[in-house]
């Protein structure tokens, strides 16, 4: 198989790019080209190789997502990330060396694109769209887990982050249509997932299928703190199930309400008019 490698040099613990390449290489594939700069990625999907292999965390699969969505070019992961929620999501949460070895066997499945579109225009999302706790949680993330720690020492730093969090985040008043059904009210969080995981691995819902044609939108009120603080801080020592918040299935979402919002792991902010959200269904082949 011929690829295009698309690199994260600050992602993965350590490894390199003439470690990875050499990995490809050495499962008998090609690489073709190498490349950093993303603007440079819409140029792939029309190149002669057989996939996009997207080196690094959630950020740079969504980079290289949003490229190839729509196009027969299709994407590979190796999850060198702190979460790597799109890789979880889609059983792709392995090792490198493991990744590239199932190249060879793994065949083209497609995924949904979300759509939403707002002030800045229309924009897919891979993971969600959403304000409140996961919001508050990007726009603080920086300044509060350390680059100079390993990856599992980021991730726990993640989820002790989202424990402070859920104890101080204000609700916020939002009006949600969900396939013409409409609920409103103060929620800590709103998300419209098209993945499983969102932030440090955090699982809402169970009801999420990145792969059915449907969003999952989930809220969470005043009412559901307790409880939320509970998961996440079980979820914070390694347990691994589901917040089990309410959530409700569709295909076309619009909110009211949007001020300080996130689209998967990018951070914008709204003038609370209603923003409107849907979804492609298999717009992206992956390969699984």
């Amino acid at each position: 198989m011929k690829v295009c490698l698309f690199w994260n040099r600050g992602a993965g613990e350590g490894q390199s790019l003439a470690e990875v390449t050499t990995w490809i290489q050495d499962a008998g594939h090609g690489v073709d080209r190498v490349v950093r700069d993303p603007s440079d990625l819409p140029h792939t999907s029309h190149a002669e190789v057989d996939a996009v292999v997207a080196a690094g965390g959630d950020g740079t699969v969504a980079i290289a997502a949003r490229a190839l969505a729509g196009s027969d070019v299709p994407l590979a992961v190796l999850a060198l990330g702190t979460a790597n929620n799109i890789a979880e999501s889609l059983g792709l949460q392995t090792s490198p060396q493991v990744a590239i070895a199932a190249w060879a066997h793994q065949h083209v499945v497609h995924i949904d694109a979300g759509i939403i579109q707002d002030a800045e225009g229309e924009s897919p999302f891979f993971e969600s769209v959403g304000a409140g706790l996961i919001a508050a949680a990007i726009a603080r993330g920086n300044a509060t887990i350390s680059s100079d720690d390993g990856v599992p020492e980021q991730l726990q730093q993640a989820r002790d982050m989202y424990v402070d969090l859920i104890g101080s985040v204000a609700a916020s008043h939002f009006e949600i249509a969900i396939d013409g059904t409409t609920i409103e009210g103060d929620y800590l969080l709103v998300e419209v997932l098209n993945m499983p995981s969102v932030g440090p691995n955090v699982r809402l819902t169970s009801e999420v299928n990145p792969a059915d044609g449907l969003l999952s939108v989930v809220v969470a009120a005043e009412s559901d703190r307790p409880a939320l603080a509970a998961y996440l801080g079980t979820r914070a020592i390694g347990e691994s199930s589901d917040a089990a918040l309410k959530s409700w299935r569709g295909s076309k979402i619009t909110i009211t309400g949007l001020i300080d919002f996130h689209v998967d792991d990018q951070l914008r902010t709204g003038d609370g008019r209603k923003v409107t959200i849907g979804i492609k269904p298999a717009h992206l082949p992956v390969l699984a």
